[in-house]
């Protein structure tokens, strides 16, 4: 078990509070609490309702594991360990994260730790999950896709440069399923007059290997992957990283830099952003301006790698707020309270009938407001919810931000040239 010993100080700081199983506010200044002030957090906990598969059930998990009494080659603990979208609110609502004396309690990166190990122990990930992780060691990406399509979305009238400061991180989401989000991205980033390139050959970002523990295998290793990443924005003479997708963000800013440097060794000094961070400057400083009126009642939902993981709460808010005829409702469950729109960690893959479900309850939360849309900043968050809005009839529409900004950017749109 050499990756979980990293993280034996969180396994045992644990309290077993049961915070982790409930989001929750304080009440107002006059002492009366919000309506909805205590609602359900945890997508795994609230399905098996189990104490193992809360946040709290797993840092116990970890501990039990560095005293042998639990062994991770037991079957019975894979769903313990995998039924798990990795959204992070367990670590949010937890009373041990304190910024003023600077502990964090890392329950993500145990429960990842604990992944790792039960791959390298041959236990993990589940055969969907592991097939993958085979096609990001031979096709660079986990959609069983083709690599030398990656870029087949993208129409040969657009020319871009051979090197640029910037570099449009496409992602395997919008390369290979949310295509239309791809080039909406380059078509807005051509309309502002972003001088902006794309890798020629851009592998996955890495993060569902990181997710699902299969940090170093048989059929891949992550650290391979980043490391050429890395190598190719380089040698596209990248300054800045920028990316739709929340995953990818977070790999590129946290994972590659900080989270998992010993892992990857893949430290780089690019500047890392999401694209709602880069309008919303460009927006601020007057070099964009959406003028187009889109009339619509939205809600937004916050991508669990992009909010709760990465702090990006505004930006998207920001520009959606910034086009004419636009109305933005929140959900109750919002910010780093939002509940997760299921897809993430492994969960699309291995269980994709309760990945759906809990879509669900995202639909339904946002049903309640009268909305039109829910509108993210993730292609996977894009992907699930639709998915989810199939499955059920809603007659929801689902957006990327990106999607709705180029509407308002059309043409007649007083647009300013980006420096």
């Amino acid at each position: 078990m050499t990756h979980i010993e990293k993280y034996k100080e969180d396994a045992y700081n644990c309290l077993h509070c049961r915070l982790c199983t409930f989001t929750w506010t304080f009440p107002n200044e006059k002492g009366v609490w919000p309506k909805g002030s205590f609602q359900s957090t945890c997508p795994s906990g609230e399905k098996y309702k189990f104490e193992a598969y809360f946040g709290g059930g797993k840092s116990w998990l970890a501990r039990a594991a560095l005293e042998g009494k639990v062994s991770l080659t037991d079957p019975a603990i894979i769903d313990i360990l995998y039924a798990c979208p990795t959204c992070g609110s367990c670590q949010q609502q937890c009373t041990l994260e304190d910024p003023e004396v600077g502990y964090r309690h890392r329950i993500m990166n145990l429960i990842e730790a604990l992944r790792a190990d039960a791959v390298k122990a041959g236990l993990g990930p589940l055969s969907k999950q592991k097939a993958f992780g085979v096609h990001v060691g031979k096709e660079h990406n986990p959609y069983m896709e083709l690599h030398k399509d990656r870029l087949n979305w993208l129409s040969p009238d657009v020319k871009l440069p051979e090197k640029a400061e910037t570099v449009y991180y496409v992602g395997c989401t919008s390369s290979y399923r949310q295509k239309e989000l791809a080039k909406a991205t380059v078509d807005v980033f051509q309309k502002i007059g972003l001088d902006f390139t794309i890798m020629k050959d851009e592998w996955c970002c890495a993060s569902p290997l990181l997710r699902t523990g299969q940090w170093e295998t048989s059929w891949v290793s992550a650290k391979d992957v980043a490391q050429h990443n890395v190598n190719e924005a380089a040698k596209a003479g990248a300054k800045r990283i920028v990316t739709t997708c929340a995953g990818c963000f977070r790999a590129w800013k946290k994972d590659y830099f900080e989270e998992y440097e010993d892992v990857l060794n893949a430290k780089h000094s690019f500047e890392v952003v999401h694209t709602t961070q880069l309008l919303d400057q460009l927006l601020k400083e007057g070099k964009i301006k959406p003028t187009k009126e889109v009339k619509m009642m939205v809600t937004y939902h916050d991508p669990c790698h992009l909010g709760r993981h990465m702090g990006v709460y505004d930006a998207p808010r920001t520009l959606l707020q910034a086009i004419p005829g636009m109305e933005l409702v929140e959900m109750p469950r919002t910010r780093e309270n939002a509940w997760c729109c299921g897809s993430g960690g492994g969960v699309k893959s291995g269980y994709p009938d309760w990945a759906l479900e809990i879509a669900g309850e995202r639909i339904k939360e946002a049903e309640a407001l009268g909305v039109e849309a829910i509108v993210s900043a993730c292609p996977f968050c894009e992907r699930n919810l639709a998915d989810a809005v199939s499955k059920y009839g809603s007659k929801l529409k689902i957006y990327d931000v990106i999607e709705l900004l180029i509407q308002s950017l059309a043409k007649g749109t007083l647009v300013l040239q980006a420096s």
